[in-house]
C-alpha cells in the first residue's frame, strides 16, 4: 500500500491541465454491499453522487475474522469490468483476523463508478480449513473501525473520505455434523447481519491506536475559499518531536490549522517508509501530546489535520515535513559483580536492539563516575575491570545511535558495590 501517494500523484498529473475545482464531501449515501457464492464474497460498492463526481481513484477495506474453525489467508481478485491504471490489493494479518485493503487509481477518463452508482469491485476468496468453520467478512474504516472508503475525482486533487452507510456483515459457516459425505461437512450457509458500525453519525473515536498499514498521502489543494475560519487544506503544521534522556515517552508540538476539527500523528519504524497513524488528537485547540513508542528505536513522524464535512466524513489537509527520532534503549538490569584477582567481573541482562553498553567506575556512591569500557556489541552481556582503588562503585547504561551517528543513551543501571 505504500504506494498510493505515487498512484494519486499519477492521478493529479493526468488532471493537470483541466480547470481546479475543489473535491467536497458527497451529501448523498454511499454503501457498500456483500453477497456471498459458497466461499466466495462478492464486494460491491454504490455511490449516488457518482454521476455528477466522476470517480477515478478508490481506497477501502475489509474485516475478514473467524469464529470458530481453522482458515488460510484470504484472496482478493478485482472484477475484469473494472477499469483502472492500477489495481491493488494487500491482506494484513490483525491477530485473529484479516484486513484487505484494496486500491483502484486511474486515468481521468477511467471511471470506477458508471451513471447508475454501482459498481462490482472484486471477489473476496475465504479460504477455511476443516469440516467445520465460521467465517465473517464487513466493511471496515480507513482510520478507525467506522466503515468508510477515500476516493478522488477527476477534477479534484483532495482524498475524501466517507462514510459507508446500510453496510451488512456476512457470515459464512459449515457444521460437518450437517452432511453424510466422506469429505466432511455439507454446503456452506451465508447469513447476513447490519453492521453496528455502519451508522453515518458515528462520531470518531476522540484516540486512537496505531493502524495496521500505512494511511494514503494525498495529494492536496489550498482552500479555494478564503473565509475566516475556514478549514486551509494547504497548510503544513510546523511539528517537533522529542523525547526526554533516557526516555521512550515522545513528546510532539504543533501549531494550530486554521479550521481544523483535530490531528492525526503517523510514524514509520526505520527505513521502511509504512507509516502508520498512532495518535488523533480530537480537541482542535490542543497542539501538544505525548505517545510512548517503543525503546532504541529509530522513527519518522509526521501528521496533519482533518475537517469533519457535513455527513461526517473527513477531508485531510498536508502532511508536516518528517520529523526522525532514535528512542532511548531500556534501563539495564540484573548487574553482578564478583572479584577474582585482580579483577572485577560484570554481568547484566540484554536489553533489547540495543547496540552496546558503557561501564562507569567511581569512588563514591554518588560522586563523580568514569567511563571505564565501552562495549560495541548488544550481545555482549558481561565483561571484567581492573582492579581500582578510586573503582569502589560501578554501574552500567546502554546506547544505540541514530541517523546522525550520534549515541543516545539509555538510564543508567542500579549502582553495585565492589566488594
Amino acid at each position: 500500500m505504500k504506494k498510493w501517494l505515487s498512484y494519486l500523484l499519477l492521478s493529479a498529473l493526468l488532471i493537470a491541465a483541466l480547470p481546479f475545482s475543489m473535491a467536497r464531501a458527497e451529501e448523498a449515501a454511499c454503501s457498500g454491499k456483500l453477497t456471498a457464492n459458497g466461499n466466495q464474497i462478492n464486494v460491491s460498492l454504490s455511490v449516488l453522487q457518482a454521476a455528477a463526481e466522476n470517480i477515478t481513484s478508490l481506497h477501502f477495506r475489509l474485516d475478514v475474522s473467524i469464529s470458530s474453525g481453522a482458515m488460510d489467508e484470504p484472496a482478493f481478485q478485482f472484477a475484469e469490468a473494472i477499469q483502472s491504471e492500477v489495481k491493488d490489493s494487500k491482506v494484513i494479518k490483525n491477530n485473529d483476523s484479516y484486513i484487505v485493503d484494496v486500491i483502484l487509481s486511474g486515468k481521468k477518463n477511467q471511471i470506477i463508478f458508471p451513471a447508475g452508482g454501482q459498481a462490482d469491485i472484486g471477489t473476496v476468496s475465504l479460504r477455511p480449513s476443516g469440516g467445520a468453520y465460521k467465517i465473517s467478512t464487513k466493511f471496515t474504516g480507513i482510520t478507525d473501525e467506522n466503515p468508510a472508503m477515500e476516493y478522488v475525482t477527476d477534477s479534484g486533487q483532495s482524498v475524501i473520505e466517507v462514510p459507508l452507510v446500510n453496510t451488512e456483515m456476512i457470515t459464512i459457516e459449515r457444521d460437518s455434523q450437517d452432511s453424510s459425505s466422506s469429505s466432511g461437512g455439507g454446503a456452506p450457509s451465508a447469513t447476513k447481519a447490519p453492521d453496528a458500525q455502519a451508522s453515518p453519525s458515528a462520531a470518531p473515536p476522540s484516540t486512537a491506536t496505531p493502524d495496521i498499514s500505512p494511511s494514503p498521502s494525498p495529494s492536496i489543494a489550498p482552500d479555494a475559499t478564503g473565509k475566516p475560519g475556514s478549514f486551509n487544506k494547504g497548510e503544513k503544521p510546523s511539528l517537533s518531536a522529542k523525547a526526554g534522556k533516557g526516555s521512550r515517552v515522545v513528546t510532539f508540538k504543533w501549531n494550530k490549522i486554521s479550521g481544523a476539527d483535530g490531528y492525526m500523528i503517523y510514524s514509520a519504524l526505520g527505513k521502511s517508509g509504512n507509516y502508520k497513524r498512532i495518535k488523533t488528537v480530537s480537541k482542535p485547540k490542543t497542539t501538544t501530546c505525548n505517545v510512548t513508542m517503543a525503546y532504541a528505536s529509530s522513527y519518522s513522524f509526521r501528521m496533519r489535520a482533518y475537517k469533519i464535512s457535513d455527513n461526517g466524513g473527513k477531508v485531510y489537509g498536508q502532511y508536516s515535513q518528517v520529523k526522525k527520532l532514535t528512542t532511548a534503549p531500556a534501563k539495564v538490569t540484573g548487574v553482578k559483580l564478583k572479584s577474582s584477582g585482580k579483577k572485577m567481573n560484570l554481568s547484566w541482562k540484554k536489553v533489547k536492539n540495543t547496540k552496546g553498553y558503557q561501564v562507569y567506575a567511581g569512588k563514591k556512591k554518588n560522586g563523580k563516575y568514569t567511563l571505564v569500557k565501552t562495549l560495541k556489541k548488544g550481545t555482549t552481556l558481561k565483561t571484567s575491570v581492573k582492579k581500582n582503588k578510586k573503582y569502589k562503585y560501578i554501574k552500567v547504561r546502554a546506547y544505540v545511535d541514530n541517523a546522525s551517528k550520534k549515541y543516545v543513551y539509555g538510564n543508567f543501571s542500579k549502582v553495585i558495590k565492589a566488594k
